[in-house]
């Protein structure tokens, strides 16, 4: 017997156009990160949306890694707003959106594709997560449609070790694997 839900195109086209987040559209149709990825590549195959309409949510715009590749680590979605500055400029506040070890997307920060920057996340509501800073490179930017403003993907290349011991804390704590 076959188990599998039927998820009507026309539904989910609706929601994604409707402003929906990744995370709202997995609880709506109970799907897993990696379900919502399998959605997003057959409404993009069978035309039903444009890539660009989903570019600015994340699961596609990572330059790095194409709808056919693996990903070097999984993304660890954020279930929870976590703030992340900029360590030149503390009143500029974006939010992360998926974290990894090798990288992150951040919403409302500006940013340019080449950029590096010294970014700073600072979970407070975590006693046993302390602030931390690493050096990170802007991989791509995306800002026409977003409601949260630029969208930027960045890849870390420079942490210290205490810091990638908060960050594993941080991803174990904060996140949903995808």
């Amino acid at each position: 017997m076959d188990n599998k839900r039927t998820i009507k195109a026309k539904d989910i086209v609706h929601d994604i156009r409707a402003g929906l987040t990744n995370l709202e559209l997995m609880q709506k149709y109970r799907l897993s990160p990696k379900g919502l990825q399998s959605i997003f590549t057959k409404l993009i195959e069978a035309k039903a949306v444009k890539v660009g309409e989903l570019d600015a949510r994340g699961a596609l715009s990572d330059d790095t890694v194409g709808l056919d590749q693996k990903r070097v680590a999984p993304r660890n979605y954020c279930v929870v707003r976590l703030p992340v500055y900029e360590a030149e400029n503390l009143i500029a506040e974006g939010q992360v959106r998926d974290i990894t070890e090798k990288g992150l997307q951040v919403a409302g920060l500006s940013a340019a594709v080449g950029q590096e920057k010294t970014l700073v996340l600072q979970p407070t509501d975590f006693a046993d997560i302390h602030p931390f800073a690493f050096e990170a490179h802007c991989r791509w930017v995306k800002s026409e449609t977003d409601p949260d403003g630029s969208v930027a993907g960045f890849e870390i290349t420079d942490i210290s070790d205490g810091a990638l011991l908060e960050l594993q804390k941080l991803i174990q704590a904060l996140t949903i694997s995808g």
